[in-house]
């Protein structure tokens, strides 16, 4: 796991305005260089053009583009970066066939919602140890 995830930079794409903001805020409050923040999959994917972050944290449920159409799209991407770039999925629900067709298109792992600041800590610093 990383010292710290100062030379990192973390997209969270969320819906829920209240959510994102805590969330934003719990990562900056773990040391990430940036904080960039999206309301649904569209605007993700063009965050991820924009900002080019080292990490995603998606929601899977959000209108009009959900999360697991932002993964594919992204993984569909003519830029190789972002067909790799680690995508962490939030979720309150984790059923097993939800689970399996994300890690089919490439999600890299789950926080199950509410996330918090330990389950980020963990998991972002399994992602980018």
């Amino acid at each position: 796991m990383p010292a710290a995830f100062g030379d990192f930079s973390v997209l969270v794409i969320e819906d829920e305005s209240f959510t994102r903001m805590v969330l934003a805020k719990m990562l900056a409050t773990l040391g990430f260089r940036s904080v960039h923040q999206a309301a649904d999959g569209e605007a993700g994917l063009a965050a991820v053009r924009a900002h080019e972050p080292d990490l995603v944290v998606c929601d899977v449920e959000m209108q009009p583009m959900d999360g697991l159409d932002f993964l594919k799209a992204l993984r569909a991407s003519a830029d190789a970066r972002h067909r790799v770039l680690p995508v962490v999925f939030m979720t309150n629900r984790a059923d097993q066939s939800r689970m399996d067709e994300a890690a089919a298109f490439g999600a890299d792992t789950f926080i199950l919602k509410p996330a918090t600041p330990a389950s980020l800590k963990e998991t972002l610093g399994a992602k980018l140890g």
